[in-house]
């Protein structure tokens, strides 16, 4: 990803947060017949290996795990964004642009295959995202309906390498001289 100096962002616990709230990303690998793309929810867990680890899950009928085991693959993580237009600044020389925030993730795969794994890795998702439910539903991961929905999926956890942060909020123009608001 591009990052001008003025839009970068380097502090890992903002990319953690960020990953944390905007935890939908796009799995990115390249394959023979060219790239894929997975949306997909993650959990991040960044006290686990050097740099982290995202744990995702998908469909075991999705062509795309059968090759990422072992692979480097991109996860971009999309977080707001508006159109800017050049109208809103009273200065001269200025054309329309677009805000946003985005967290750019590489890492590689493993695929999780042992059946207590998956089910951790599963469990912690769940309360991940059930824990500001008002009445958090709780999976029972021995129950035999779950059991064979667990059969029909792919766990696997990527190992961060690296990170990438860009907040471009209009940082290359003063705040005095905006006549408009977003």
């Amino acid at each position: 990803m591009y990052i001008p100096k003025a839009f970068e962002v380097n502090d890992k616990t903002k990319l953690v947060n960020f990953i944390k709230d905007n935890s939908f990303g796009i799995l990115f690998s390249q394959e023979e017949s060219g790239p894929l793309a997975t949306h997909l929810p993650f959990l991040m867990d960044e006290k686990t290996g050097d740099n982290g680890v995202l744990v995702g899950h998908m469909a075991k009928q999705n062509p795309h795990w059968h090759k990422l085991n072992g692979k480097e693959v991109l996860v971009v993580f999309p977080g707001p964004h508006a159109y800017i237009s050049a109208s809103w600044y009273n200065e001269p020389n200025t054309v329309p642009t677009w805000n946003y925030v985005a967290v750019h993730v590489y890492g590689t795969v493993r695929i999780i295959d042992k059946k207590e794994e998956m089910v951790e890795r599963m469990e912690k998702t769940v309360h991940f995202y059930e824990s500001s439910m008002p009445s958090p539903w709780n999976a029972k991961f021995d129950d035999e309906f779950i059991d064979r929905l667990m059969n029909g999926i792919v766990v696997f956890e990527i190992s961060i390498n690296k990170m990438q942060g860009k907040w471009k909020l209009s940082q290359n123009h003063s705040v005095q001289k905006a006549t408009k608001r977003y």
